[in-house]
């Protein structure tokens, strides 16, 4: 896969996300479908290459899935820098969902073209095949289960697709990945 400009992971996430939110129609795109792209690409990447596009090791567990790390963060910058614009719009049921616009094209050239290409697919997918709500339950697994609010969720272990997972395997995976 190879990474074609190292960066910061800070950087990264927000590279992602920037990406994620031009390509995507802000539309189907709130906060929560834009965790899980992020999720399921992480997943894949790592699952076809070892290493996640983000260059984040584990997602924090958060009441509609894992959610990446700084992600408020790196939303935050985005908008500081004139990147992308976030509102709130009313849903049906009295809900509101925040959505991102981009304003300004993101720098695809820290991304491999495989790196794309599995952003793409994951875009498309969750975007056009997913409600938020059929996202999140899709990535509330036997591991996020096993994790309480807050925690890390190892992406090594999640790409394993777990069935019985204890905290003794949790463990074990933090310590895998802090090897890289």
């Amino acid at each position: 896969m190879g990474r074609k400009v190292s960066v910061a992971l800070q950087d990264r996430t927000e590279a992602v996300a920037h990406y994620v939110i031009a390509r995507s129609d802000p539309n189907k795109l709130g906060a929560v479908k834009l965790n899980k792209v992020m999720w399921f690409a992480d997943l894949e990447a790592y699952r076809r290459f070892g290493a996640t596009i983000t260059g984040q090791a584990s997602y924090e567990k958060r009441q509609h899935g894992p959610v990446p790390n700084n992600i408020v963060r790196s939303i935050r910058r985005l908008e500081q820098n004139d990147a992308i614009v976030t509102r709130e719009v009313p849903t049906f049921g009295g809900i509101t969902r925040r959505e991102h616009v981009w304003l300004k094209k993101p720098d695809v050239t820290v991304f491999s073209p495989d790196e794309v290409d599995i952003l793409n697919e994951a875009i498309d997918w969750v975007c056009n095949e997913h409600t938020a709500r059929s996202i999140s339950e899709l990535s509330h697994d036997a591991l996020w289960d096993a994790a309480e609010l807050g925690e890390q969720i190892p992406i090594g272990a999640a790409v394993i697709a777990p069935d019985d997972i204890d905290g003794d395997d949790i463990a074990w995976a933090l310590g895998e990945m802090s090897r890289c």
